[in-house]
């Protein structure tokens, strides 16, 4: 199996085209950061139909993901940069996306994010968000002083399994996150999660504006609010190369 390792913001990927059907217990391994590759996940590009590509996202427990943003805009490059053209559309579990070359980086558009209810998680605000897949935004002072695994732990028996987010404002288009991830754990960066942070931060009044920098500790991503559609842009960027 040949494979391209890339990273958007620090959340890394390992980057198939297929035809490849790993099982749960071959993803840990190809996952894991001592023993294997080590990503956060394993993307698995199929067969085009023009210019869409279908995609399938495997976390790195072994489970599959509906939505990956940062996965998504590295498919993207990594296609862009093979087939030529500046623009493309990815099919995913969550619905087709589109994606282009931005001056940011990488962009792809998505879906709106779906606002949920308001809850208390550890005595904080939070507010659960679905993009593609399921996200709980918990509103804090300092996303780096929090203890991510204490807050994941007590979503998840509250909601449920999901992404859960420590956000903070950092001015009207500028928000602080970390994002535990489900079926990772914390990572670098979190795309739909930036995007869940937005959505829920808007609803707050906590952003006003229509282009927000999202600081996550493994750079920046730029999330641009655009009615019913959310675009999510950043850098995309190759690691080495590789054979199994």
């Amino acid at each position: 199996m040949k494979f391209t390792k890339m990273h958007g913001c620090g959340n890394d990927f390992i980057v198939v085209d297929g035809p490849f059907a790993p099982d749960a217990a071959m993803i840990r391994a190809l996952c894991d950061r001592r023993t294997g590759i080590g990503a956060d996940g394993i993307l698995v590009i199929g067969a085009p139909t023009g210019r869409r590509w279908p995609l399938v996202i495997h976390n790195a427990d072994g489970s599959l993901a509906d939505a990956c943003g940062n996965g998504s805009r590295c498919v993207a490059r990594y296609l862009l940069d093979r087939h030529g053209g500046e623009r493309l559309e990815l099919d995913t579990a969550s619905g087709v996306l589109r994606a282009w070359r931005d001056p940011e980086g990488i962009a792809i558009e998505l879906a709106a994010p779906e606002l949920g209810e308001t809850v208390r998680i550890a005595g904080r605000e939070a507010r659960t968000v679905k993009v593609g897949n399921p996200n709980v935004m918990v509103f804090v002072d300092d996303p780096a002083r929090e203890d991510l695994v204490a807050l994941a732990a007590a979503s998840t028996k509250l909601v449920g399994p999901a992404n859960v987010g420590a956000v903070a404002s950092r001015g009207p288009g500028a928000l602080a996150l970390r994002v535990h991830e489900r079926g990772v754990g914390e990572t670098l960066a979190c795309g739909t999660g930036s995007c869940a942070a937005v959505a829920a931060a808007i609803a707050r009044g906590d952003v006003t504006s229509d282009t927000v920098r999202v600081v996550l500790p493994g750079g920046t991503l730029v999330v641009r609010p655009r009615g019913d559609r959310y675009e999510l842009a950043g850098p995309a960027e190759y690691v080495f190369t590789g054979e199994v």
